[in-house]
């Protein structure tokens, strides 16, 4: 006679390989998705980036505003959040640097500005890196 089916060894034996399986598996995907990059959330720190660099650089372009309007009391206080997106900041930081040797300098005598625009995602979910933004503004 031919017996068909498992021994109750088998059955033991899968059982525990699963029990020791599974919450590995569940464990490595859990952080795979923890650690995957949201890409609505940074493509939108992204565009509020570049949304407020081209708005400076409209300024400095604009005849009636110009390089000198390009100082940080123009472009300040922080937007904590920004209109229309409550889940991010947007802070903006404008340095002076000498003619020669683009060192930083306390005063701004000079035609040369670094403009760094900064986007932070707040509550949007998991793996949303700052958007940062740099540009070099010359007076010339």
């Amino acid at each position: 006679m031919k017996n068909k089916g498992f021994t109750l060894i088998e059955v033991i034996l899968v059982i525990v390989i699963m029990a020791i399986a599974i919450p590995a598996l569940i464990s490595a995907v859990s952080f795979i998705t923890k650690s995957q990059v949201n890409a609505i959330g940074t493509t939108t720190a992204a565009d509020l980036a570049q949304e407020r660099m081209e708005e400076i650089m409209g300024d400095r372009m604009n005849p009636a505003r110009g390089f000198t309007y390009i100082v940080i009391g123009n472009y300040s206080p922080p937007e904590n959040p920004v209109a229309g997106f409550t889940n991010y900041n947007r802070s903006v930081t404008i340095t002076c640097f000498t003619n020669n040797t683009l060192t930083v300098t306390a005063a701004c005598p000079t035609d040369y500005k670094q403009v760094q625009v900064t986007v932070q995602a707040v509550g949007v979910g998991p793996s949303v890196p700052n958007a940062v933004l740099y540009s070099l503004v010359t007076n010339r």
